[in-house]
């Protein structure tokens, strides 16, 4: 009975073949029933390795057979410890890198440092010494701080930077807005200085007078805490002053001198008669 599977089995895996051949050549495919011999096939040598089992060289072929299947079909453990052992140790190089970073990133708190700081305040700010220093930075490990005259200008740390960036910017429209003042100061100065005695006078609810040593005094207010003040003297010259409103009665800048003017220049009027 196994001779006439066996018989089967080889004929018809040669059949596959050739018959695969000739539909490689003929229909460039293996036709269905090209695989249909050769499932005939597998069943005929499946027949055959259970019939054949009581043999003792059937029986050392099946167990070839088997054991290759078996050995072919298990996994290398070996290789598979090997391959978890690298990723592992992989695992823990990069998380004791992570670890390490974190570490140094956490080691010192620039929270608290401000811009115009001077070392020590930075030093106490830090609460930590520096890894070096000299006249002009302070270094901690990879971040340093510079100074200028002993005032903190600028750093490698971002945060702080930003800080410093957002402080000079603010500085710098403050002195903008503070000179912008100025000019219109003087600007106003100079009006209130050219005004006749006769005009201020003739408008005490915008200009007080008083009387003075040496002449006259008249006070304009600009805004809180901004005022100016003119003195016209027995000689003969208008200065105006800023005022602050201090509780000294301490002028500031001497924003115009000049001549001083009397009486309100006369109107002229100029007629045009057609011809």
């Amino acid at each position: 009975m196994a001779s006439f599977f066996l018989l089967i089995f080889c004929v018809t895996i040669i059949w596959f073949f050739v018959s695969r051949r000739s539909d490689k050549k003929t229909k460039g495919k293996t036709a269905t029933k090209t695989w249909c011999i050769l499932v005939i096939s597998i069943i005929s040598f499946i027949i055959v390795g259970n019939s054949s089992s009581g043999k003792d060289d059937s029986k050392y072929g099946s167990a070839t057979t088997t054991n290759f299947a078996s050995s072919s079909n298990k996994p290398d453990l070996s290789v598979e410890k090997k391959l978890n052992s690298s990723t592992s140790s992989s695992t823990e190089v990069s998380s004791s890198s992570s670890s390490s970073s974190i570490k140094a990133s956490q080691q010192y708190d620039f929270s608290k440092v401000e811009y115009g700081m001077t070392m020590d305040q930075v030093i106490n700010a830090v609460g930590k010494q520096p890894t070096n220093r000299d006249n002009y930075a302070l270094f901690y490990d990879d971040d340093d701080f510079d100074f200028t005259n002993d005032k903190l200008i600028g750093s490698s740390v971002q945060s702080v930077q930003n800080k410093i960036d957002a402080k000079n910017r603010a500085e710098e429209k403050s002195a903008k807005k503070e000179q912008e003042d100025q000019e219109q100061l003087k600007s106003q100065a100079k009006y209130f200085g050219n005004r006749s005695v006769e005009y201020v006078q003739n408008h005490p609810a915008a200009y007080s007078s008083a009387q003075i040593e040496n002449g006259m005094r008249y006070v304009y207010f600009v805004k809180k805490n901004s005022y100016l003040v003119r003195i016209d003297t027995n000689d003969g010259y208008t200065s105006v002053y800023s005022y602050d409103g201090n509780s000294q009665n301490q002028l500031g800048n001497t924003l115009y001198v000049g001549k001083t003017i009397l009486n309100q220049p006369a109107k002229k009027y100029y007629y045009y008669y057609g011809k």
